[in-house]
């Protein structure tokens, strides 16, 4: 059996994309290149890694049992080419984060690693729950969440506290009051985050339990198109208390004091099959030194 690095690339690339013709494309090879070493590894293994569906390939139960396998060995191939690259450095790590990470945390976080390291990791924002598949699919490499996944191959450290609050425009009838109770706030028209989101899981899972069956007047998949809902009083809102701290916030919304706090811890995910490479090591070791920080 001679299986190839470059086998192994067109395998992983195949079972991102979930296309030959855009795997293709980001290997930077001709389809029929790429088939036939697809082809080869197949023949070589003696199964079949992907189900063909029409013009999709999706990966089948032999092909999930190679893919940690060929995401290390390919990990631990870029950490030998590393020791030898000039300065030692290669930029080749993927990172996920949720939306509220990535909209208002990721480009502190990113500016201080640029600062030390002359680069930055390729980065992915959307939901809580397409994060996680990413992470479980290998994907991306790490990523950072605003609470546990429940994929349960997924290993997530506490990275962070966040405090959630509820907050208003500045002209809203709620926004002079001290503490606002939860049976007054059952009866505010509620803009949320969309489903499959953590922010709305932890909405759901905490503030609602307090609240009499809270209106939800609108669900979005974006924090600035709430925010910006808010500020025109259409609705209150329940977000991540850094979000205010922003400047270009300041001035626009009030917190609403409530009667218990809510705090979430952040996390820190990667693939328990995972290979930790060097590179991924540093971005761990960043990362904690910057919560800490």
């Amino acid at each position: 059996m001679n299986i190839t690095f470059k086998q192994l690339s067109v395998f992983v690339s195949i079972a991102h994309n979930g296309s030959m013709t855009l795997a293709a494309e980001a290997l930077f090879m001709t389809k029929s290149a790429l088939s036939q070493a697809l082809a080869e590894l197949e023949s070589q293994l003696g199964v079949r890694l992907f189900d063909r569906q029409h013009a999709r390939l999706y990966i089948n139960h032999e092909g999930r049992k190679l893919l940690p396998v060929a995401d290390e060995l390919l990990a631990r191939k870029q950490s030998v080419r590393m020791l030898f690259s000039e300065g030692g450095q290669d930029n080749q790590l993927r990172l996920g984060c949720s939306k509220t990470i990535g909209s208002y945390l990721l480009p502190d976080m990113l500016k201080g690693f640029a600062k030390d390291n002359c680069w930055m990791p390729q980065s992915i924002i959307a939901n809580t729950e397409k994060i996680s598949r990413m992470v479980e699919h290998f994907e991306i490499d790490i990523a950072l969440l605003e609470g546990p996944s429940t994929e349960p191959n997924l290993i997530c450290k506490p990275w962070l506290d966040d405090e959630m609050v509820v907050i208003s425009g500045r002209d809203h009838s709620l926004s002079k009051e001290n503490t606002v109770s939860y049976s007054r706030l059952s009866q505010e028209r509620w803009l949320l985050r969309e489903q499959g989101s953590s922010s709305r899981a932890y909405f759901d899972n905490q503030l609602a339990l307090h609240l009499d069956n809270p209106q939800i007047a609108l669900s979005l998949n974006a924090f600035d198109a709430i925010l910006s809902c808010v500020a025109n009083n259409l609705g209150i809102t329940f977000i991540s208390k850094r979000v205010l701290q922003k400047p270009f916030y300041m001035g626009h919304f009030v917190q609403l004091h409530t009667e218990h706090r809510f705090v979430r811890k952040l996390t820190l995910c990667y693939h328990k099959n995972k290979f930790i490479s060097p590179i991924l090591q540093n971005w761990i070791n960043f990362s904690q030194s910057w919560s800490r920080v």
